[in-house]
């Protein structure tokens, strides 16, 4: 994506249920412009939306690392203080979870973009031969399933997962379309939702 930048975000807390697990809940708004001739005309918008999972002591161990691989994952471009700002509220509040203090393991997080095009969120059928290898070893131990629940979206892509459809679930149960994960993999060695190792 050429030039873009990120124009505002808003970040809020909410109740959720799991004891051990932190989730930010993400809306992305990514405002298209087209930029001809120094003036800048809005052409369209795209809203994402994603709940990302993280295991508590794995957020406070490295939050900005975990809000970085969140903010790519859904292809959002964002200034490295914008990263420190939310890692720095959401292990405010892990670490609160974890220690008793504080009940909350949500965050709402709000940010909108400018973009010059629309982002590319991996959608493409290209492969090349040389990585198939390295994507298959990447892949060995994931289950292929049925998607039975409606209302679910991929987290890469953020398309639906069709019911009946074939899914690709990794070891902490988070499903992906097979081509979304299998390139994601071929790049982090990591769950996009709650950052497991793929061992």
């Amino acid at each position: 994506m050429a030039g873009h930048n990120c124009s505002s975000s808003r970040v809020s807390d909410t109740r959720s249920f799991s004891p051990s697990m932190f989730e930010i809940e993400l809306r992305a708004t990514f405002v298209i412009v087209d930029r001809n001739g120094g003036v800048s005309t809005e052409v369209g918008r795209i809203i994402s939306h994603v709940i990302h999972d993280f295991p508590l002591e794995d957020l406070i161990s490295d939050g900005n690392g975990a809000v970085s691989d969140m903010f790519n994952s859904m292809r959002i471009p964002v200034q490295p203080s914008k990263v420190e700002e939310v890692a720095a509220s959401a292990v405010r509040l892990a670490v609160a979870a974890r220690d008793g203090g504080c009940k909350v393991l949500r965050m709402r997080v709000q940010v909108e973009a400018v973009v010059d095009e629309v982002p590319d969120f991996g959608n493409g059928d290209d492969t090349d031969d040389e990585n198939e290898d390295e994507e298959a070893a990447a892949v060995e131990n994931l289950v292929k399933v049925m998607v039975e629940g409606s209302g679910k979206d991929c987290p890469i892509c953020l398309e639906e997962l069709t019911v009946g459809s074939e899914g690709v679930c990794m070891p902490c149960l988070h499903v992906f379309h097979d081509t979304c994960i299998v390139a994601w993999l071929n790049k982090k060695k990591h769950c996009p939702c709650c950052r497991f190792k793929l061992s």
